[in-house]
Order: C-alpha cells, then sequence, then structure tokens
C-alpha cells in the first residue's frame, strides 16, 4: 500500500524492497479472494481482475522469490544460528507449499473458460493461498528483515541490490 508521505522503496534498499513487495503481493491476494464473491454478479471483470493478479504474481512474485532465495538466503545461512537456521528453511518451506497452492489456484482459474469452474474450489484455494502468505510476510516482516538488517554489510547488500536489478532485465 502506498503511504502518503513515505518515499517508495527501491531496488537500492533491498530489505525495505522485499518489504514493499510484501504490500503489493497481499493486495494480490487480496483481489483474487475477493473475485471469488463477484464472480456471480460481475463474471468477466472478476475474471480480468484474476487475471492480472496471476500476471503479477507470475512475473514479480517469482521475482520476490527468487531475490530471497537466491541471493538472501544464501548470504545469511552462513551466520545464522540453529533457530535462525530452521526459521529461513521454514520460509523456504513455505514457498514451495505456496506454490503449490499457487498452481492449484491457476488451474482452477484456468477452467473458467471451458464451463467447468468450481467457484466454491477456487474460492476456498484462494483463500488457503492468501492464509499461507499472510503467516509467511508476517514472520519475514517481522523476523527475516530483523535478522538481515543486523547480519549483512553495505556490500552484502549492494550485491544483492545488483543481483535483484539484473533479474529484471
Amino acid at each position: 500500500m502506498i503511504q502518503i508521505g513515505a518515499t517508495a522503496a527501491t531496488i537500492n534498499e533491498p530489505i525495505e524492497h522485499l518489504m514493499a513487495c510484501h504490500r503489493r503481493i497481499e493486495q494480490r491476494l487480496e483481489t483474487l479472494v475477493r473475485a471469488a464473491d463477484h464472480l456471480a454478479v460481475n463474471r468477466e471483470q472478476a475474471l480480468a481482475a484474476i487475471t492480472a493478479s496471476i500476471q503479477f504474481l507470475d512475473s514479480s512474485g517469482v521475482l520476490h522469490t527468487r531475490d530471497e532465495e537466491d541471493s538472501l538466503f544464501p548470504r545469511l545461512r552462513p551466520r545464522l544460528s540453529a533457530a535462525e537456521l530452521a526459521f529461513v528453511d521454514t520460509l523456504e518451506a513455505q514457498h514451495t507449499e505456496a506454490d503449490s497452492v499457487y498452481a492449484e489456484l491457476k488451474t482452477l482459474a484456468g477452467q473458467s473458460d471451458v464451463g467447468q469452474f468450481d467457484a466454491d474450489g477456487y474460492r476456498a484455494c484462494a483463500e488457503r493461498l492468501r492464509s499461507i502468505y499472510r503467516d509467511h510476510i508476517r514472520a519475514e516482516d517481522e523476523n527475516l528483515t530483523k535478522i538481515a538488517r543486523s547480519l549483512l554489510n553495505d556490500q552484502e547488500l549492494l550485491e544483492i541490490s545488483q543481483e535483484m536489478r539484473a533479474r529484471r532485465k
């Protein structure tokens, strides 16, 4: 969510950028859930919202996960305590779980054009995905960011920023 008067998080500040991306992911997940309520009333608009949210998650959402798993986590792992390592392992497992539920959601959403659409199944899947991400994002915002800020130096943050930028070219 955009906050009036706040500066925009950029890739130059990778931790803040990741947190800002969390807000955008939350918005798309909320749209996926709310769209289910509008399928019976305004099917075309609801499907357009679902499609736009899926496109975002297929692009920016995928990049966000790669930013964490390919750039952030590997730099943190060598310095983490056993409990912190277990925490990062849990985050990665949640990424895998979310990917699985998201694939199911995309399959369900894709059936909207062939007349086999299961609106209740879609809604339940969208709510499950939102729930996974809600807990996951909260854990990252509250704990991972603190760990990253305390352990990463300016050079490492610059390297993460450069890697994030390269992924987006």
